[in-house]
């Protein structure tokens, strides 16, 4: 991938966010291990671009007044819950040479056969992966081939998942990370089924009498017949 350079300014902490954002620039901060925390804002559209490449789990060089570069990663984004817009960014500023712990978003390749062949619905019991490694050794995606699900019953687990040995992963190794589950429509009509024959119990046969009626029966028989 290539270097993801973005420009962002230095910005007064008191300043009104809504005033940035009116000019179009994303009001954020900067944190991390070292160092205080320290208000900047950027353009929009830039972060915008370089956010849908970087996700994450890429580095990015931040370009602070134009005379200051360091490696952030994306840590938060927050959005507007009305216009869905981006209001505010949180980024972590990493040293190349002190570990990190984050997550790597799963890439799904390859067909499985068991949705191809049966109709499965593909599960993802995890759609990241945490890891910890160095800040140069961040993949932007762990790369999962799903072509060897074959059946319901195969699983992929995280100790399928191909990494380097330079990335530990956080999670259990018998961890089960992909599955395929049998189609929807077959649960539906499983529950329809039960749910006629539960309906056919509390039917009474045709032609026999409603439990109302056989219990007033008896009654009815040994009435005296009237005087003459």
């Amino acid at each position: 991938m290539d270097t993801l350079v973005l420009e962002a300014q230095t910005r007064d902490k008191d300043l009104n966010p809504s005033s940035l954002r009116r000019e179009k620039r994303i009001p954020a901060v900067v944190y991390g291990p070292g160092s205080a925390p320290f208000s900047i804002s950027m353009e929009y559209q830039s972060f915008r671009r370089i956010f849908k490449d970087a996700g994450e789990s890429s580095l990015i060089d931040m370009s602070l007044d134009g005379n200051k570069s360091f490696k952030v990663l994306v840590q938060d984004v927050q959005f507007n819950p009305i216009s869905d817009s981006i209001d505010h960014v949180d980024f972590l500023n990493v040293r190349m040479d002190h570990l990190l712990t984050t997550s790597i978003p799963l890439e799904v390749t390859g067909i499985a056969p068991a949705i191809k062949d049966f109709g499965g619905v593909l599960s993802l019991t995890h759609h990241e992966i945490q890891v910890r490694c160095l800040p140069g050794d961040l993949l932007k995606s762990l790369v999962v081939d799903v072509s060897g699900l074959k059946t319901f019953q195969d699983v992929i687990h995280v100790r399928d998942l191909k990494v380097s040995d330079k990335i530990h992963i956080m999670l259990d190794a018998d961890e089960p990370v992909i599955t395929v589950l049998p189609p929807r429509k077959e649960d539906e009509a499983a529950t329809a089924a039960a749910a006629t024959t539960a309906a056919a119990a509390a039917t009474p046969a045709a032609g026999a009498p409603a439990a109302g009626a056989a219990a007033k029966a008896p009654a009815a028989a040994a009435k005296p017949a009237a005087k003459k």
